[in-house]
Formats: C-alpha cells, sequence, structure tokens
C-alpha cells in the first residue's frame, strides 16, 4: 500500500495509467482462461459471456443492469436471447423469469450485445439481426406529474446495439475489410459499437461522424469509458404505460 501511495504522489497520470492498463491485461488473461478452460467441457461461450458480463457489471453505473435476457413488449412480441442486454436498474422492474430465462420490458432497455469469440461476417450479421429484432419492438411512454403539473411522454432513447469479441478475425483487425461489413447495416439492424480484447474497438455511437477505429493499449479500456459516455448521454429510459400491460391480463 505505501509503495502504491509513493507512485501515485510521484506521478498521478503515470499510476492512473498503469492502474487502468493492468485491468485491461488482467481481462484478457481472464478471456483466455475462460475460453481454455471451457473449450474442453461443451461450454466455450459461457465462459466468454460471463467475463464481459462481469466487466461490464463491474465498471457500468449501479443505474444499470447487465445480463442475457430476453426483451418483451406489451404486445407479446419478444427477441431472440440476448447475449448481453444493458437495462435500467431504478424504474423499470423485469417482468419475470431468471437466469437464462429473464424478460425485461422492451421500455427498460438502454443498449444489447453480441458476445462471440471473433469479430467476423457472420456475427455482425447475427448481432445487427439481434439489435433489429429488439428496435422494432413496441415501447409506450406514460406522461408523469411533476411538482408544475404533468410532464409530457417522452419519445424512448435510441437502443444502441454492438458486439463484444477477443478479437477481430481479419488479418488487418478492424481495418477496411472489417468497414466494409460493419457499415453495411443500416436504419433498424445498424450496428454502433464493437468492442474487442485485442484488436481496440469501433465507435460509431455518434451518427452523425463517420466510425472510428482506436486500436493499441488502452484500447479496451478507452472503449468502455466511451460507452460509459454514450448511456450517460441518453435519456432515463421513458415512464411504462402499465395499463398497456395490465390489458394482456383482461382477455
Amino acid at each position: 500500500m505505501a509503495k502504491t501511495k509513493a507512485v501515485s504522489a510521484k506521478d498521478d497520470s503515470t499510476f492512473l495509467r498503469d492502474a487502468l492498463l493492468s485491468v485491461e491485461e488482467k481481462f484478457r488473461s481472464d478471456l483466455k482462461h475462460e475460453n481454455r478452460v471451457n473449450s474442453h467441457n461443451g461450454s466455450h461461450g459461457d465462459g466468454t459471456e460471463d467475463a464481459w458480463l462481469k466487466l461490464l457489471k463491474d465498471y457500468l453505473p449501479a443505474r444499470y443492469k447487465v445480463a442475457r435476457a430476453f426483451a418483451v413488449d406489451h404486445k407479446g412480441n419478444t427477441t431472440k436471447q440476448l447475449d448481453c442486454l444493458v437495462y435500467d436498474a431504478h424504474f423499470t422492474p423485469k417482468l419475470f423469469g431468471a437466469d437464462r430465462r429473464l424478460y425485461v420490458p422492451a421500455e427498460a432497455v438502454y443498449a444489447t450485445f453480441e458476445i462471440k469469440q471473433i469479430v467476423n461476417a457472420a456475427y455482425l450479421k447475427e448481432a445487427a439481426e439481434k439489435v433489429e429484432s429488439l428496435r422494432k419492438l413496441t415501447r409506450t411512454s406514460a406522461s408523469l406529474m411533476g411538482a408544475s403539473g404533468p410532464n409530457p411522454a417522452r419519445v424512448p432513447p435510441y437502443i444502441t446495439g454492438g458486439l463484444l469479441a477477443m478479437k477481430a478475425s481479419w488479418t488487418d483487425g478492424l481495418g477496411s475489410t472489417f468497414l466494409s461489413n460493419f457499415t453495411n447495416y443500416t436504419g433498424e439492424s445498424k450496428l454502433d459499437f464493437i468492442l474487442t480484447a485485442e484488436s481496440g474497438f469501433c465507435d460509431a455511437l455518434d451518427s452523425a461522424l463517420s466510425p472510428e477505429i482506436v486500436t493499441g493499449s488502452g484500447a479496451l479500456m478507452r472503449g468502455l469509458f466511451r460507452l460509459i459516455k454514450a448511456l450517460r448521454h441518453k435519456n432515463t429510459v421513458p415512464a411504462v404505460e402499465w395499463e398497456k400491460y395490465e390489458d394482456v391480463l383482461r382477455n
């Protein structure tokens, strides 16, 4: 402890940089370990998913929950199982289920990410299809009573979609071949963010800007901070029109 305090006192920025890089390196090591262990017992994907989910749970603010889950709307439409669903932790309860069978109301969702071993064309397509199915769900929005009277219903926030993986499969990493595949998805299937443990990240979180590729030492942690920033800029999830969910039980 004394040595750590001495280093931080001498050069705070170096201390912070080294600490964040050590977190990054430990995550890569843990992810590789999970891949090796689980490749022998038929749960190869489970270890990768668990590692990424833990990382996001550790770093995203407490207002967000992170889980494998399904999203469902008041009409009964559901997504396929989503590897990583980032949803509201304060205002919107889960509807039913637990663990891998958890169902979350569509109104609660901020983002979703597929989790894979690698980034390749097939997995980008799968991630795009998953986020498209989520964005097509019907989200309600109720007005709220404030101190000065009722506040009008708000437009639900844009749902961020992307992919988390160990690395990119192409020889040039997140280069031209990746970008040609990544930018192929638009509209409801648009991908916004790709984060890898070894190949860097692709940030298309601001639709007004061209995708930005960041690689090299520190890229994983920088990517996490970009994601936290993007979530911070979203409005809080809308108030759910619970009467529409109640109507399901009237039949």
